[in-house]
């Protein structure tokens, strides 16, 4: 397994490294790649006894098979499969992936490098660019997306071995370590992400990786482990900024190995300076550059910085009880989420204005999920009665406390992430935190014994299939036909609410991934320089298709000198966003401008938007043309 595992490292460093020194020299394109993967095997070759010492890879097949016949594993491969049915059968559609993720790939492949877009969505410059430049080769060879969903896929099947190693090492139980490496992968937030585009399960992998090789480090002595863990720490952060805190238990789980590094100076001088350029400190520093701070929000325009940490540390903890207890399906949402906005003190909406805008779901989805009841139920459970625990365990009370240092590094990286993070998504961006925080809980000497209680057995069994709903009915990739049903039952039921919701809920999730194909298909095949007008959470994905062959320029932050010469033959624009920023109507303007509106349809972006107007307009002599004309 270790192969494996050093495998994924070097592979993600090694594309890492690829995209950004590709666009260096503005080469970022297939050829290269080419070139790179070709480059990669060769090393993989050369290098192949330095770094891949371990037995060779051998998979017994009898008892792979006699251990996916017991319960919990049993599980996880169930869920595994199902993961990767879903992946193979549908497109992505997170929607951060589809707002920003994937259209920064597309500008820097179609332009051949990294550059600051213009662009009325800041994330496209300011984000962490490690999990886009292990997918850009998709993109850049394959002109598909179909095959992202692998990073993350690959990823879960490496979870379940990673926490084993990794909880044992930290002191837990073997027995509670093997059941639940393979139910915490179970947790609603990891197992929604599993398939998906979602980069906070990358940032977990990561986190685990580097922590894994920095406790193997101590053991081996051997100063490979320690490289890996540098570069899997490198990559936690490229992944997220908001990962950065995470460096400290990966940096103490290394520690004591880091003597090492004397022995061969040069050597790890040269993969810290690899660690450098594939963790966020490349974007940190274009940040300064461009914006005049390392995080991009100077004047914290996101309301994403909480400057008072006990406001910062209550919101984060509300987010966090409202996502531990979400059931599989909650119905009646809306009143929940009425509920919860009266309940919230008004100081600290006033101090943490996003904490306003969270809402909850009827599934758990993987733009919000976090662990959810199902995982920390026992744990509450366990908690709860450890307090009340029998004369036998109280020599083992005292133990319990007594934690490893990166455990106790963990929940520092915990506390400050709740004390200064202020989004809405919380929950969701603290994927990569809970493995390590969980720790302590999976010590408590109640999970051990009562593991020898086959009804204890059978309830984590029941809470682990719990998550079944989120993966089966999700509206991402449903693993029923689920459009279909919906749609029939909304005509049966044309006064249901419900039926209406739901309908509308998966109608719109089978068409994210391309949403505005209707518009692209008013679009001639040769025009090549598409503009683009709608607000900062507004996808223009759909309009670079064919991939490779079309570009799409955001014209949000020159709207008013577009407005005044345009300077598009084509032009797709979101009716409320012109009007946000136009004083002169749509059809007004078009007039007396030459231009055409050629399609107006109402599209749904979010059910929670409704259906919106967009319209494709057609200048018939665009700025640039009328000043080569009159030349």
């Amino acid at each position: 397994m270790n192969r494996i595992l050093t495998f994924w490292v070097l592979l993600c460093a090694y594309l890492n490294c690829a995209g950004w020194l590709l666009s260096a020299v503005h080469q970022l394109n297939a050829a290269s790649y080419i070139v790179v993967f070709l480059a990669g095997l060769a090393m993989l070759f050369l290098g192949r006894r330095k770094f891949f010492d371990d037995p060779p890879i051998s998979i017994h097949w009898p008892k792979l098979s006699r251990r996916f016949r017991r319960l919990f594993p049993a599980i996880f491969l169930l869920f595994a499969i199902l993961v990767w049915t879903g992946g193979l059968l549908y497109a992505p559609n997170n929607w951060d992936g589809l707002t920003y993720r994937l259209p920064r790939m597309l500008n820097w492949l179609s332009n051949g490098h990294w550059f600051w877009i213009s662009t009325a969505n800041d994330r496209m410059n300011l984000s962490g660019a490690a999990w886009e430049w292990i997918a850009m080769p998709f993109f850049a060879l394959l002109h598909s997306d179909r095959g992202l969903f692998l990073i993350n896929a690959v990823g879960f099947l490496l979870m379940p071995s990673l926490m084993f190693s990794i909880f044992r090492q930290l002191g837990v139980a073997r027995k509670v370590a093997w059941t639940w490496m393979w139910i915490l992968p179970l947790a609603y937030g990891y197992v929604t992400q599993a398939g998906s585009i979602g980069n906070d399960l990358t940032g977990a992998i990561f986190s685990l990786l580097s922590v894994y090789f920095g406790l193997r480090a101590r053991q081996s002595q051997n100063i490979k482990d320690l490289w890996l863990a540098i570069l899997a720490g490198a990559l936690m952060t490229g992944v997220k900024l908001s990962n950065l805190p995470l460096a400290l238990p990966c940096l103490v789980a290394a520690w004591p190995a880091l003597g090492l590094a004397r022995k061969y100076l040069l050597n790890t001088l040269l993969v810290v300076s690899i660690a450098g350029l594939i963790s966020v400190l490349p974007i940190m520093m274009l940040n300064q550059l461009n914006t005049g701070n390392w995080t991009g929000d100077a004047k914290n325009q996101s309301k994403m910085q909480i400057k008072n940490p006990v406001v910062g540390c209550l919101g984060n903890s509300i987010l966090l009880a409202e996502q531990s207890f979400t059931p599989p399906i909650l119905l009646g949402v809306s009143k929940v989420n009425d509920w919860v906005t009266r309940s919230t003190p008004h100081f600290l909406t006033e101090q943490f204005p996003r904490l306003r805008s969270n809402k909850m779901n009827e599934l758990p989805s993987e733009e919000a999920a976090g662990l959810g009841l199902t995982t920390l139920l026992p744990f509450m459970l366990a908690a709860g009665a450890s307090l009340f625990q029998p004369f036998c365990f109280r020599r083992e009370k005292k133990w319990l406390f007594i934690l490893p240092p990166v455990v106790w590094a963990a929940w520092v990286a915990v506390l400050f992430f709740m004390c200064k993070m202020g989004s809405e998504a919380g929950p969701r961006l603290m994927l990569p935190y809970y493995l390590l925080a969980l720790i302590p809980f999976l010590r408590l000497p109640m999970l051990r014994y009562w593991l020898s209680l086959r009804t204890w057995r059978v309830f984590l069994a029941l809470m682990a299939l719990g998550a079944l709903p989120a993966i089966v009915l999700s509206p991402s990739r449903p693993l029923w036909p689920a459009q279909t049903v919906s749609e029939h039952l909304a005509k049966v039921h044309p006064q249901n609410k419900l039926a209406q919701r739901i309908a509308a809920i998966y109608t719109t999730y089978a068409n994210r991934n391309d949403i505005l194909a209707p518009l692209r298909r008013a679009l001639p095949a040769e025009a090549r320089e598409i503009g683009f007008i709608a607000g900062s959470n507004d996808t223009s994905y759909s309009l670079w298709r064919p991939f490779g062959q079309r570009q799409v320029k955001d014209l949000g932050p020159d709207i008013r000198q577009f407005l005044q010469a345009p300077n598009f033959e084509w032009v797709v624009v979101k009716q409320d966003h012109w009007s946000e920023n136009s004083s002169i109507p749509l059809e007004e303007w078009a007039q007396a401008h030459h231009a055409k509106i050629v399609l107006t349809l109402p599209i749904t972006e979010l059910v929670s938007w409704g259906a919106e107007n967009w319209c494709v307009v057609n200048i018939e002599m665009p700025a640039n043309l009328e000043m080569s004309a009159s030349h």
